[in-house]
């Protein structure tokens, strides 16, 4: 049987048979600055370009570890100092001191060296309905607008228009706001 038709099996490799063992070399940043410098040196620009590419690639690897590792410390800190205050909290918890409040807003500004504690005891406020098209609820007064031009829309407003033909002439807030005024007196809202 000849050399080259020899089965090996089980990697068993006979002793007149030579092994190759290569050594990986871990590509660093200064391994490719290297390699970048021996690439213009000797003018292979597609070189230039292939290390340039890989390069970037490492330095953005690189710069992503990095904010990985900050933002996991900065969680792995935020974790603790929400532990200490809630452990310091759970006694006036427990013993119904905060009964009353909703929640705990606690702030600490190292640069400006301020803290800041307040209780609250409200609801989250509601989004806010609407938009540009008007007729929403006042603030003061449960009737909106388009109510109210419904209810005395026809009624003459001034040089021969009627509150509604006053109001869809002109979308100026402050314009529609002082026909609102009027039919809110007219609805006996306001005097």
């Amino acid at each position: 049987m000849a050399k080259e038709d020899k089965e090996i099996k089980g990697g068993d490799v006979s002793p007149d048979e030579e092994t190759v063992v290569e050594e990986v070399i871990p590509v660093t940043e200064a391994s490719l600055m290297v390699d970048m410098d021996a690439a213009v040196k000797s003018g292979d620009y597609k070189a230039v370009a292939k290390i340039a590419k890989e390069l970037v690639q490492f330095q953005k690897a690189k710069e992503t570890a990095e904010a990985d590792a900050k933002s996991a410390a900065s969680l792995a800190i935020a974790v603790k100092v929400k532990g200490v205050i809630d452990t310091a909290l759970q006694d006036m918890i427990d013993n119904g001191e905060l009964d009353n409040e909703d929640g705990i807003w606690y702030t600490n500004d190292f640069g400006e060296k301020l803290s800041t504690c307040r209780t609250t005891k409200t609801a989250s406020k509601a989004a806010k309905s609407g938009g540009n098209g008007g007729g929403g609820k006042g603030k003061k007064f449960d009737i909106g607008t388009e109510e109210l031009l419904e209810k005395f829309g026809g009624q003459e407003f001034k040089d021969g228009k009627t509150f509604a033909e006053a109001y869809k002439s002109n979308t100026d807030k402050n314009w529609r706001y002082g026909i609102r005024e009027k039919l809110l007196k007219l609805n006996g809202d306001i005097s």
